[in-house]
């Protein structure tokens, strides 16, 4: 089955944008950026790169942001369409369907692990952006406790997923190191770094932990 066929099933059955306290620290430094360039929200265009059903999408347009949504899931846009968003069908390992220096904001939740070439995606973010344009992202760090502990008694960290639904959808895993150089190589810098652990529902702040205690990073980067 072709990857947009699995998330086309999937957002029929569910909606997997859920707003939690990676994405609430994600709409404080979007406020944040707002103010730091001296722009009301109504005056910035937000890009929200793989928007799913549009729900995080939605919450930032609530707060008066200019915001539109891509999503290579025909599903997913049209869920998003129905609540009010402007949304686009886009394979983001193709390249953003946008032109240069278009938007204030690129928002990447939970995406840049999802595509085959995520210099590519970043590449492609800093070019749609403005001159002050920035990058809000979420991003997994798989370099965790739990997934080394796994490792080391020969067991994949990847069969509990393929055992429940059938599919793994991460192509590439993450570290500080290697997303920290994937930045710099795409023309951004790194001006916050937040670091959580997910524990089920459970979101618990570790600013400062080693890698071996967090496994969510959020970032706020700027086009250099």
């Amino acid at each position: 089955m072709k990857p947009n066929q699995i998330e086309n099933n999937r957002y029929k059955k569910n909606d997997f944008c859920s707003i939690n306290k990676e994405e609430q620290i994600m709409f404080n430094l979007l406020d944040h950026h707002s103010k730091k360039i001296k722009k009301k929200p109504k005056d910035m265009i937000v890009l929200d790169i793989g928007c799913g059903s549009g729900r995080i999408t939605k919450r930032i347009l609530d707060k008066g942001y200019n915001v539109q949504g891509l999503d290579f899931s025909e599903e997913a846009v049209l869920k998003s369409k129905q609540i009010g968003i402007k949304a686009t069908v886009c394979d983001l390992d193709k390249g953003i369907i946008a032109n240069d220096n278009t938007y204030d904001i690129v928002w990447a939740g939970d995406i840049i692990e999802h595509v085959f070439d995520p210099i590519g995606l970043l590449q492609e973010s800093n070019r749609v952006l403005k001159k002050n344009g920035a990058l809000l992202m979420t991003i997994p760090s798989d370099v965790g406790l739990i997934s080394r502990i796994k490792i080391l008694f020969g067991q994949s960290y990847q069969s509990g997923m393929y055992k429940s639904s059938g599919y793994y959808k991460h192509h590439t895993f993450f570290n500080i190191d290697l997303i920290k150089f994937m930045l710099k190589k795409s023309g951004f810098r790194i001006l916050t770094l937040r670091k959580l652990l997910l524990l089920g529902s459970l979101r618990i702040n570790a600013s400062g932990a080693p890698s071996a205690f967090y496994n969510e990073m959020i970032i706020y980067a700027k086009k250099i």
